[in-house]
């Protein structure tokens, strides 16, 4: 069997990967010169992790993260809100690590498998009957998967978007800085804190992603001129954050910035197509399950794809993927749906008020977590 698939992002790894593993062809296109994680830190629960484990690399990614004791609320001043211990109820787990350190071995587990990687090739959409599209060429296949990001070609392509949301009103920036910098990093700031000014509605969550590197996450009202200008002014979140003066002292001229949105299909796939990640299901990271529902869903379409091949192989008919493919949505997509609609509703909580109860904050994961 033999799968084109655009996007060489955590989906398309995870899929090309999982595929190959069971004796297919895989091509993977990906539009830029060089295969690159990008961005800053990332969160995994156990969905994420458990995928990981069925690729054979969650010892390796696991060895440069971070698992924390809790996750923490406090103010500007450093006193306490709220906490949550790890694990969650059910041995359910959170970690994090630098998004480098997730891609490095996922496209090494791609290459180990026999993934064979095209770079620098352009998809400009797909055909329903088995072809992915480039600029260059068509690519026929048995089966063909958009994992090309939150403006996948393919998804547009076939006409399957039916909204596109965006949350303009917030100004999210991301940056990891050394560790070493971070007051306690010995031993006292080991966990996940959430820091909130809520006169100045402000955030800055502080993340420990391995004993090197520290995620940082600033957060701001699109209208507050102040936090938001470019580039950002350091001594605007010192005094919001005056605990915080040893990371914030020397913020970065170009941070990553993110524009949340979300993306919601008619369907996961039309005919010989499916859509994989952010081209299907792309939400706001505010519960920390974008990357790990996006290689969850890959794992279980490639699982659902090989065993109707093999199925059908044995039967001596020819293969069909379609009916692999709308047991897979119907399998998946409820408990990812809940999932995005709680991170886009966690949207209106981003800064809660000074009376919110405690228990109201902090991370809350869905089923998702703990398939």
């Amino acid at each position: 069997m033999r799968a084109e698939i655009a996007g060489a992002g955590f989906a398309g790894l995870t899929l090309a990967t999982a595929l190959a593993q069971r004796g297919w062809s895989v091509r993977v296109h990906e539009r830029a010169a060089q295969p690159r994680g990008g961005g800053a830190g990332i969160f995994l629960w156990e969905n994420g992790l458990r995928t990981l484990a069925a690729l054979g690399i969650e010892d390796e990614v696991l060895a440069r993260s971070h698992s924390a004791a809790a996750w923490e609320e406090r103010d500007h001043e450093g006193a306490d809100i709220g906490r949550r211990p790890f694990p969650l109820p059910g041995g359910l787990r959170m970690v994090t690590m630098t998004r480098h350190d997730l891609y490095a071995p996922l496209l090494g587990a791609a290459r180990a498998a026999g993934v064979e990687l095209r770079t620098g090739s352009t998809v400009v959409g797909a055909d329903p009957l088995g072809a992915l599209l480039t600029r260059d060429a068509r690519w026929p296949a048995d089966v063909v998967i958009g994992a090309d990001g939150i403006n996948s070609r393919v998804r547009d392509a076939l006409g399957l978007i039916r909204k596109r949301e965006t949350f303009p009103e917030l100004t999210i920036v991301r940056f990891t800085v050394p560790l070493a910098s971070a007051p306690g990093h010995d031993g006292q700031w080991r966990n996940y804190v959430d820091h909130w000014n809520l006169a100045d509605r402000r955030r800055v969550m502080f993340v420990p992603c391995n004993d090197d590197d520290l995620y940082l996450l600033l957060a701001a009202r699109a209208d507050d001129l102040a936090a938001t200008a470019r580039p950002l002014d350091s001594t605007v979140w010192c005094r919001s954050f005056p605990l915080l003066e040893p990371v914030l002292r020397e913020l970065p001229d170009a941070p990553h910035a993110d524009l949340y949105e979300s993306i919601e299909v008619d369907a996961w796939s039309k005919g010989r197509v499916a859509l994989a990640g952010d081209a299907a299901h792309a939400m706001p990271p505010t519960i920390g399950q974008g990357a790990g529902t996006a290689m969850t869903n890959a794992l279980a379409l490639a699982l659902a794809l090989d065993a109707d091949a093999v199925a059908t192989a044995s039967g001596g008919a020819t293969f069909d993927p379609r009916p692999a493919l709308v047991g897979w949505e119907a399998a998946e997509r409820p408990v990812t749906d809940a999932t995005q609609a709680t991170s886009v509703g966690r949207l209106a909580n981003l800064f809660p008020t000074p009376g919110e109860r405690r228990d109201s904050w902090g991370p809350r994961p869905l089923e998702a977590a703990g398939r």
